[in-house]
């Protein structure tokens, strides 16, 4: 059976509040099938919307027949007094979650009522077991076998008997599942041999109980039987500002049966679980005493509450101990407010469970929280002796962690060896993003002007170099061994995550862009630029007037094709890249490098990564 609870869309706050309104009554032992919002909150996604639309036709429902015209004043008067006592709750809870998002301490204790729904079962299907206490309103089924083939349906009455027709009753309240079935057995066997009875709870009865003091929602509230007195608080809102955790008292027939302190549950997990609640019951929860913050070197910083007489040792115990931010330190601050001053008192760990705390008190714990480096680690791949992944020293340079590697083989190209590097790769990124919008912006500023024309597709063709760069986030370095010892400022300090390549030795030169046939040539001693371009069929008409030459070390130079001694300067190595341009076309009253060469750098450097990859 589903009864008293609440629920609160978040997300819709004014229907909320007309919501709670409705629901006031079902807390006070009608039926609902709305189900409460922390048990929504741990279903899948899926099935918490499909629930959800299937409520909303039944919020509706019950929005009318709240507000109308018959209603009595009296009757409102004490749906807005709920109502603001729930919408003080749901405040709560949304500041709360504010709060702890901001590392503020928390009182302790206050969010176990905000989750208790999504980590257990609802108030209204208890978890039962076979020490389940029956009482009066619960419903069995009794299947008999043997001489009898028979299914009765019984009720536990009044008195606390099961009635069992053509047998007798039985008395069953106050014993558990397994004890009344034995007593339906013995009264079986005592009438009839042979015959066997099997017992099943199949509806669990009601109760109400009071819940009254310090908590959010005090009132009567019907749960299901077998509830226990987490529950109960949970669908009362949990403890108020100014009830306490530490003193809640269960009365049963006006004697009270226990003084429950909820951190020995939060705090040791000392939890029975065989007090379940009865009809009649009383919840009381008592004043607060008195607060202290605990924050600092401890496992669970908050806002504890003390009890008369506890110390800062107890409280140091509710905070789970030291934790190993502490470690090294011998004493804690305590900061004590009196009416006229604010003092600090040092308290060594050997007066902790003498030092009694006091209403203002803050309890200070030194903390040092060192900072977790994982091990630096760079990659070596391609021609040397032991590639793989190598720790890395602080500081430590390539020709070090080359020598590590057992040095070079012997067909390493030593001048196409190459790093690549995170923070170089993301700079990458960056710079071609900045470039592009300045270029953006510098051909927006000029359309205005009079002697200004840009073709249609310039911006699309702008667009599609800077989809197409691929960035590797190479840095250029040196990886003569022998340069390196004799100048040790060019031996380049190794970083976290580097990865260094170091290709063969290929005896071929890369012409890539506006040629008639890019290819990939056999490279020649003696072969000039031209000797190149002449076998890749020349460059096109779309070619730019700059031809980029990229060395196999990764250096990057622009020369122009229409100065013969330009080009005649040029060295070509193994390896060494070709780039002629394509030229999108001059802008009247724009400078085509103004415009475009940004992007075209990006890209020459972009193309100078390739010739590494080929180990």
């Amino acid at each position: 059976m589903l009864n008293n609870s609440i629920l609160i869309k978040p997300c819709k706050f004014y229907f909320a509040i007309f919501l709670l309104a409705s629901t006031a009554f079902n807390v006070h032992g009608q039926s609902s099938d709305v189900l409460s919002e922390e048990f929504l909150a741990g279903l899948p996604a899926s099935v918490r919307d499909e629930i959800e639309v299937k409520n909303s036709v039944n919020e509706e429902i019950e929005l009318e027949n709240l507000f109308r015209s018959e209603t009595s004043i009296d009757k409102n008067k004490i749906i807005l007094q709920k109502l603001k006592k729930q919408v003080s709750a749901l405040e709560k809870r949304f500041t709360g979650d504010i709060s702890q998002s901001n590392n503020t301490l928390n009182i302790f204790g206050e969010s176990f009522f905000s989750s208790l729904q999504s980590s257990f079962m609802p108030v209204n299907v208890p978890n039962l077991d076979s020490d389940y206490l029956v009482d009066v309103g619960d419903k069995f089924k009794l299947l008999t076998t043997g001489k009898i083939n028979a299914e009765f349906e019984l009720m536990v009455q009044r008195d606390g008997s099961l009635v069992i027709p053509e047998f007798g009753k039985v008395g069953v309240a106050g014993k558990s599942l397994k004890q009344a079935e034995e007593s339906v057995q013995a009264l079986l066997n005592s009438t009839s041999v042979g015959l066997s009875g099997y017992l099943v709870l199949s509806e669990i009865r009601d109760v109400q109980i009071l819940l009254l003091g310090g908590i959010e929602s005090p009132g009567i509230y019907t749960l299901s039987g077998g509830s226990s007195i987490l529950s109960a608080l949970n669908v009362a809102g949990g403890i108020s500002e100014n009830g306490s955790y530490r003193k809640i008292e269960l009365r049963r027939n006006g004697n009270t049966i226990k003084i429950i302190d909820l951190y020995d549950i939060f705090v040791f997990g000392y939890y029975d679980p065989n007090l379940p609640l009865r009809s009649g019951d009383t919840l009381f929860v008592h004043p607060l005493s008195f607060r202290v913050p605990v924050s600092g070197g401890v496992n669970t910083p908050a806002i504890f509450e003390v009890l008369p007489g506890e110390t800062a040792n107890d409280l140091i115990k509710y905070a789970s101990g030291f934790s190993e931010d502490f470690f090294g330190f011998n004493q804690i601050m305590v900061s004590r407010v009196s009416l006229k001053d604010k003092f600090y008192i040092p308290l060594s760990q050997g007066k902790l469970n003498t030092f009694e705390l006091k209403p203002r008190d803050s309890l200070l714990i030194p903390s040092f929280k060192n900072k977790i480096e994982p091990i630096k680690q760079v990659t070596i791949e391609g021609l040397v002796e032991r590639p793989g992944t190598y720790f890395l020293n602080e500081g430590e340079k390539l020709s070090t962690l080359i020598e590590r590697a057992g040095g070079y083989k012997d067909n390493a190209y030593v001048f196409g060896g190459a790093i690549f590097r995170e923070d170089a790769l993301e700079k990458e990124r960056s710079f071609a993003q900045l470039n592009y919008a300045d270029t953006l912006k510098f051909i927006v500023s000029n359309l205005g002007q009079s002697n200004a024309s840009i073709p249609g597709n310039t911006l699309d063709m702008l667009a599609e170099e800077l989809r197409a760069q691929q960035y590797t986030g190479r840095i250029i370095a040196d990886f003569n061994l022998m340069k390196l010892k004799t100048n040790p400022s060019l031996d380049v300090i190794l970083e976290d995550n580097d990865v260094i390549k170091i290709p063969a030795l290929q005896k071929t030169v890369y012409l890539f862009g506006e040629f008639r046939n890019p290819s990939n040539l056999t490279y020649e001693a003696g072969r000039r630029v031209q000797d190149y371009m002449k076998l890749a069929g020349g460059l096109k008409k779309s070619a730019y007037s700059d031809i980029v030459v990229i060395d196999p070390d990764g250096k990057t130079n622009i020369y122009k094709k229409n100065i013969l001694f330009s080009l005649d300067s040029i060295t070509i190595y193994p390896g060494s890249i070709i780039y002629a341009p394509r030229d999108i076309g001059k802008v009247t009253g724009v400078k085509y490098a103004a415009t475009v060469s940004p992007i075209l750098s990006s890209l020459a450097l972009t193309l100078a990564s390739l010739n590494s990859i080929n180990d």
